[in-house]
């Protein structure tokens, strides 16, 4: 083979090689646009007076006037789905322990850069879905974009962003004292919160029965 061959047969497969390259890039880039990092922001607090069960038969604890509320059931579904690979299945006759959910939500007024004007829960509207929480109503919320470049946004209404938070709480039935109680909580841009909820309950439960970091960020992929 002479030197020009050479010469072709290395050029060839270069371009192959670059050809391959960008398709594989666009294939990684594609996936990465197709899901989401959702950060919670989790504080867990184990108070097991004896070796926390592997296993355990639960049932649900209600405030009276969530009898029969349909959002608290949507929370106590999601929340099934969540314990059940740790062990825990529900039996409302041979239960040992009660668990209480509480999710909620809100939309907020956000700087340029997506964080709260204000707290989340002060003078917004807020949606509630779950055990335990009732809805705060509808305030007025006023804030404004500082408009600096290369972050700023004018204009108006200003950007929004949406809190979405996780409380879960596990009672000892023999004594009704509490022996496990989590909450997370999410700040971003998404609205879906039936998708993000599911994901931040997951993130309540990393490390349950006993999580190592009690105060942590958990992250949770999902899809757009």
């Amino acid at each position: 083979m002479n030197q020009s061959s050479i010469l072709q047969t290395f050029q060839r497969s270069k371009r192959v090689a670059m050809s391959l390259a960008m398709v594989a890039g666009m294939l990684l880039l594609s996936a990465c646009t197709n899901v989401r990092i959702i950060e919670s922001h989790v504080q867990s607090t184990p108070q097991w007076t004896a070796p926390a069960p592997a296993k355990a038969f639960y049932r649900w604890d209600r405030l009276p006037a969530d009898v029969n509320n349909p959002q608290a059931g949507w929370a106590e579904v999601q929340l099934e789905a969540a314990l059940a690979p740790l062990g825990w299945t529900r039996n409302d006759i041979e239960a040992q322990y009660s668990v209480w959910v509480g999710v909620r939500t809100a939309e907020f007024i956000a700087d340029p850069w997506g964080r709260p004007v204000r707290s989340p829960w002060t003078n917004h509207f807020q949606v509630s879905v779950g055990t335990g929480y009732r809805p705060h109503g509808v305030g007025v919320g006023l804030g404004m974009s500082t408009g600096l470049p290369p972050f700023g946004r004018s204009g108006f209404p200003p950007p929004s962003g949406y809190a979405q938070e996780v409380s879960i709480i596990i009672r000892d039935l023999n004594t009704s004292n509490v022996v496990y109680q989590t909450k997370a909580t999410h700040e971003g841009p998404w609205a879906d919160h039936a998708n993000i909820l599911p994901a931040m309950m997951a993130a309540a439960l990393q490390g349950f029965p006993n999580p190592q970091v009690r105060n942590r960020r958990v992250d949770t992929t999902i899809s757009r």
